[in-house]
């Protein structure tokens, strides 16, 4: 489960604007009136202050700073100076800020709005001393400083001093409401950005829920009546509706300020949150990139690349990017969180210690610390130290509402649905705009009307429709259970939570405690609890193989527990996949291949971002591939042995070049390359995939390389495909000349003797091809068809078990083999490609069945009750599967199994 996006900037908006009341009380923006100073030369008519911040507002930085530069040296007013300062701060380029900012207030001297404006930078790069003494002396030139006083409310918050705080916030508050329906009722976009901000702090500590919506609807969409550049109204609403997880709404209004300003570094970083807690790595990496080419300072920029890299193993690369935000902003509790997470996986007290230390050195109540960390240390799955600091994040804050609904959403996803539902309902009334939270309490009173049953090891949860499916699983769970205690040396100390659950909707809601969880997922665990959909949800039969997805899950119960939550994802899942006994990635051996070849492939230290793309399946799918066939790997080189050890090394905090070079002996540099040369062997049969290239560029390919059969073949197969078939047969022939056998060259050639309605010497074309490459599977596929238009089955046979020996047989091959097979009345054959086309269809209840048939037509009964059982982990409520089992059974002898199966569906 991943983070909310908790950005600084819901509470602090990077340009937001400045109110000053003048003497009748008169609410005007900065730009329209300065404080007394010096007296001011008459404004040029060429400078326009509202093209200029028009050019801020939109991101045309450079344009805008040129402009404001001007303005400065010409008449040196305080809208100029704070103009050129707000750009500089956009950029990154902090220390010109403060500078401009310094020189300001030289010449103003005395001047709130400067003072406010140079406090509000040096709170945020962690300068909090002299931030102070700036918006104190700012607040005391004018009380009606707004930004000033926000400011004030800031420090005194992050410092601990929280009633203080709430006093200043209070103060803001009721400046607005006071004024509202008057003639000094505060009207402009600036001002509202910072009521907006105090108004949602000051709800949150008072728990005034309806303030949200009055915020969202009123407030800010006021702003944006007042000033349609107004991107940070849109920016503040959007992780308003973020921090209660309403990710549809939030992303609205993402997309709305990107639309003024696609370069605000402040938005491009919330786009990436929301990309990175959606499984979206790469487009998150993108956004992250993008915001820190805005500004190469931006502290939350840094810290979300530093999210992606600690949550994805990267933990060296974390580092960099914390020490570089914390260079930024040094008393950023957010920042300061993960320095602690850092030291905690290093397994360093003193480090730890001396995070602690600097944090309570500047904030007396870190509860926002606490909580960051926690955080944190459940998406690590260190569920038992993120329970203590939520509840330190609750002691020292007892307002922090998103301290209270992580504690009970912890419960909740380790099963312990008790205590769960105790502190939710307290969160709710809390805060109860909280998405994940109502819906969580929805599944939690969904799931009071299922019924449970124990087993000694696990207790299993599940609606009345479910009962024959809940108790298979009662007798396999235990089964499976003995069976990865000895093959792992170890057990669950308590018994493992299993819920069966009858809708896709409550699925979803029961895994994220959100809707939206892809159809494709067909299981979940955390450790304690292990989650599937019915196969009945919502009424309608989809059969999936459970009893493959409970092995799966049921592995990460084990390796989680067994390793204290450390195991690093590839091999967990590695390890899941191996459970399942099925080969369902071998249909995507050519994705392998292409990026075997191209060099793309992931290693050790980068795949775990592979899992984290769901935007992206084809690396999901290739993550999930390479981490099974690391597994295979380092058990067939190393001994299965290897696997518990691995699980002890990581539960000691072992990095995982360490683990390797404790329990292979090698470094893992070592480990990389025998990898790579396992994975060449896997392939080794596949055909060699070419890059696509146009007709124009295989024309000037054989131009340069005409003595080149493979370019000739593939310019002859280009014609082909457009139908130019004198072209085609002249330039396979020259292929065939050059390369006789060439492949390429004899499937044009055959193609060509086929749309000549001559099948024969096609056939003999590609048997001719087949003596120079007796391996290419192109030929044998081609050639296997041919055979079979030709009704000579016995010689496609031949062939198509050519290619089943080569490991190259697809679902369409194995197919055609079996019902060939079934024609000639050879049921031993055809078992044997059933088998295997179950392999790589574990879903497929008809193959299953057709299994247990023909087993059971052999009488032979052992091999019927294994496919009749498998068929029955498909559809627990297929007669004809269970009569088979049944049949089988009886023939076998077996009453206490036949009593099992009979109380199974009672």
């Amino acid at each position: 489960m991943r983070r909310p996006v908790l950005l600084l900037g819901i509470w602090m908006g990077a340009t937001a604007g400045l109110l000053v009341y003048g003497p009748e009380g008169q609410s005007r923006p900065a730009e329209e009136r300065e404080e007394k100073g010096p007296p001011q030369k008459k404004l040029p008519p060429q400078i326009d202050y509202s093209r200029l911040r028009q050019l801020l507002q939109r991101g045309n930085y450079n344009e805008a700073e040129e402009g404001y530069t001007q303005a400065v040296q010409r008449d040196g007013s305080v809208a100029a100076y704070i103009g050129l300062a707000r750009v500089q701060r956009e950029v990154g380029r902090y220390s010109d800020a403060c500078a401009t900012l310094d020189k300001a207030i030289k010449h103003h001297r005395g001047n709130a709005d400067l003072l406010a404006e140079r406090g509000e930078l040096l709170y945020l790069l962690g300068r909090w001393e002299e931030a102070r003494q700036d918006v104190e002396a700012a607040l005391k030139v004018n009380p009606g400083n707004l930004r000033a006083r926000w400011v004030k409310a800031c420090l005194l918050r992050d410092q601990g001093e929280l009633t203080a705080a709430d006093q200043e916030v209070r103060t803001l508050v009721r400046a607005y409401t006071e004024a509202s329906g008057t003639d000094q009722e505060i009207r402009d976009a600036q001002s509202l950005l910072i009521i907006g901000l105090a108004g949602a702090e000051n709800a949150r500590r008072h728990r005034r829920h309806q303030q949200f919506a009055f915020i969202l609807n009123e407030v800010y969409r006021d702003a944006i009546k007042d000033d349609p550049d107004c991107w940070q109204a849109e920016y503040q609403a959007a992780l308003l509706l973020l921090e209660k997880h309403n990710r549809a709404e939030g992303e609205a209004a993402l997309d709305k300020a990107m639309a003024i300003n696609p370069r605000s570094a402040d938005v491009l970083t919330a786009k990436g949150y929301v990309a990175w807690n959606q499984g979206r790595a790469d487009e998150a990496l993108r956004y992250a990139e993008r915001a820190l080419k805005t500004n190469p300072k931006h502290a939350e920029a840094l810290r979300l690349l530093a999210d992606i890299r600690l949550l994805t193993g990267d933990v060296a690369g974390a580092r960099q990017y914390v020490l570089a935000a914390q260079a930024v902003q040094p008393r950023s509790e957010a920042i300061q969180a993960r320095r602690w997470v850092l030291e905690y996986l290093r397994g360093s007290p003193a480090g730890m210690q001396a995070v602690e230390t600097e944090v309570t050195g500047f904030c007396r109540t870190p509860g926002v610390w606490h909580q960051e960390i926690a955080e944190l240390l459940v998406q690590l799955k260190q569920y038992a130290a993120a329970e203590r600091h939520y509840r330190e994040a609750m002691r020292h804050r007892p307002d922090l509402a998103a301290a209270q609904a992580g504690l009970g959403l912890l419960y909740w996803q380790l099963g312990r649905e008790a205590e769960a539902q105790t502190v939710l309902r307290e969160a709710f009334r809390a805060d109860p705009f909280h998405i994940r939270v109502a819906n969580a309490l929805k599944v939690l009173e969904h799931l009071a009307k299922y019924t449970t049953r124990e087993t000694e090891h696990f207790v299993i949860k599940y609606s009345e429709t479910d009962k024959v499916l809940a108790a298979w699983l009662a007798d396999y769970l235990e089964k499976w259970f003995a069976e990865y205690r000895q093959k792992y040396g170890y057990a669950p100390s308590s018994k493992v939570l299993v819920e069966i659950i009858a809708s896709r909707e409550m699925f979803s809601g029961r895994v994220l405690a959100l809707p939206g969880l892809p159809g494709a997922a067909q299981g979940a665990s955390t450790g304690p609890l292990l989650v599937i959909p019915s196969p009945r949800a919502d009424g309608k039969m989809q059969v999936y193989n459970w009893a493959s997805v409970v092995r799966h899950e049921l592995t990460h119960v084990f390796n989680l527990q067994q390793s204290d939550y450390r195991v690093p994802i590839w091999l967990t899942e590695g390890l899941a996949v191996r459970a399942e006994e099925n080969h369902r990635f071998a249909a995507h051996r050519e994705l392998l291949q292409a990026r075997y070849l191209a060099g793309t492939l992931y290693d050790l230290n980068t795949i775990a971002r592979g899992y984290h793309n769901f935007a992206q399946p084809e690396e999901v799918i290739l993550a999930y591939f390479q981490g099974w066939l690391y597994v295979e790997y380092l058990a067939s080189r190393f001994g299965e042995e290897t696997i518990p050890q691995l699980l002890a090394a990581y539960r000691q905090g072992l990095t995982t070049s360490d683990a390797l070079r404790r329990v292979c002996g090698m470094e893992q540099v070592a480990v990389e390359q025998g990898y790579r040369d396992y994975l060449r062997d896997y392939l080794r049969h596949l055909p060699r995939q070419e890059p696509q290239l146009s007709l124009a560029e295989l024309e000037a390919a054989v131009r340069q390389q005409p003595d080149n059969a493979d370019v000739c073949a593939r310019l002859a197969g280009e014609y082909l495909r457009q139908q130019r078939w004198d072209q085609a047969r002249s330039w396979a022939g020259k292929a065939w000349q050059l390369q006789r056998g060439h492949p390429g060259a004899a499937l044009v050639l055959a193609r060509l003797k086929q749309r000549e309605k001559d099948r024969v010497g096609a056939i003999a074309i590609l048997e001719d091809a087949l003596k120079e490459h007796p391996q290419d599977s192109r030929l044998l596929r081609a050639l296997s068809r041919l055979l079979l238009q030709e009704q000579r089955q016995e010689k496609a046979i031949e062939v198509l078990e050519q290619l089943r020996k080569l490991r190259l047989a697809d679902e369409e091959a194995l197919e055609t083999l079996a019902g060939l097979y079934e024609q000639l009345k050879r049921p031993h054959e055809q078992i044997a490609v059933l088998t295997e086309l179950a392999q790589v269809r574990p879903d497929d209840l008809a193959v299953h069945k057709q299994l247990a048939r023909l087993c059971h037509g052999l009488r032979d009964w052992k091999q019927t009750v294994q496919w009749a059982e498998a068929a029955l982990w498909i559809d627990v409520g297929d007669g004809e599967a269970k009569e088979l089992l049944l049949d089988a059974l009886k023939a076998l002898g077996q009453k206490a199994e036949i009593q099992r199966l009979t109380a199974r569906y009672q």
